[in-house]
């Protein structure tokens, strides 16, 4: 069985070796752009993508790549969306995607506006206010309605990848509060105004209120007739607080079914005054992942390796309720 992952965040080194584990037998195929990347030294074949490539001209790439390597199982993360709107190329190959084959659902879960607008029609207490903005104009009366109703704001691109697009609007954000404190994510209205007047809103910006609790990170997966639920409270920047809460999981149980995504997803929310909201959802492995398996001890990209092949791995949830993972670094030599 060859397993392949395309250019993928450095943390999925972790999951191809959490699959190894329970699968030693499978040969594990990696690629990127970058001939460097970490996860280079969990795969048994490596190779470099080339770059400059269209989305059409990518997912060309990969049917020729699949077949060229008598790929089995592709798991993709770069071009996720585009890949799975054209499955049926896969398909005809013998190709199984790690992924949801749902079309429509791939495209909402694709951009931040789309999905809130979905999720309110599920559950609309978990959706916090927000205002798209496709011109200055509209963020500047986003930004003054919420902060009519006594908000923080922040903003972000609709469509976004990392939060490298977002931002908390802070008056005093280069203030001497702030001597000891990295400007990370916080920016002033006025230098907000200065970036925007420049941009050309081609992607929407998403406006909405500052969430300032804990962020809860849930890996998770439906399965036939059960599902996976490992959430993760980001309490710390040095640990994590792996805590199978019952309230955050029936949220999450409660997306899952209505969703109906049967591959491995991520779930986030954030508190605000001790209440959840969601913040988004990715219909992929997350970059911690490697974090909720170890603390809860379920290997979740192995049950989802093998469920995606017809097969049954047994899991079971820990004794425990509430366990801490340590955030540490995992040194790996580069040739």
């Amino acid at each position: 069985m060859r397993i392949w992952f395309n250019h993928w965040f450095s943390a999925i080194y972790h999951s191809i070796n959490m699959m190894r584990e329970n699968n030693p037998s499978f040969t594990f195929v990696g690629s990127s752009e970058n001939e460097h990347a970490v996860y280079k030294r969990a795969c048994d074949e490596w190779y470099v993508e080339p770059g400059g490539l269209s989305e059409r001209e990518y997912v060309d790439f990969c049917i020729d790549f699949c077949k060229k390597h008598k790929i089995d199982v592709f798991v993709p993360r770069r071009n996720l969306t585009q890949i799975v709107l054209e499955k049926e190329r896969f398909d005809a190959l013998g190709v199984k995607l790690f992924a949801d084959d749902c079309k429509e659902l791939q495209l909402i879960l694709d951009d931040k506006i789309k999905t809130y607008e979905y999720i309110r029609e599920i559950n609309k207490e978990i959706v916090p206010d927000f205002y798209v903005a496709t011109s200055l104009e509209e963020f500047k009366e986003g930004y003054g309605k919420l902060k009519e109703k006594g908000y923080t704001v922040c903003y972000k691109l609709t469509v976004d990848e990392g939060a490298r697009s977002f931002r908390v609007v802070k008056d005093d954000a280069y203030g001497a509060s702030s001597i000891y404190e990295k400007p990370g994510s916080k920016i002033t209205l006025e230098h907000a105004l200065i970036i925007l007047s420049s941009y050309d809103f081609s992607v929407p910006v998403l406006l909405m209120p500052y969430l300032n609790g804990v962020e809860i990170s849930i890996d998770c997966m439906k399965m036939d007739d059960e599902s996976i639920i490992i959430p993760r409270y980001k309490t710390s920047k040095r640990f994590s607080t792996v805590k199978f809460d019952k309230e955050i999981m029936a949220l999450c149980k409660e997306l899952l079914d209505r969703l109906n995504c049967k591959m491995v997803m991520n779930v986030q929310f954030k508190l605000l005054n001790n209440k959840p909201y969601l913040l988004e959802i990715n219909p992929r492995m997350s970059g911690g992942l490697q974090l909720s398996c170890k603390a809860s001890g379920i290997n979740l990209p192995s049950v989802a390796l093998n469920y995606l092949l017809g097969k049954k791995e047994e899991w079971r949830y820990p004794e425990f309720t509430s366990a801490k993972v340590v955030h540490i670094e995992t040194p790996v030599c580069l040739d």
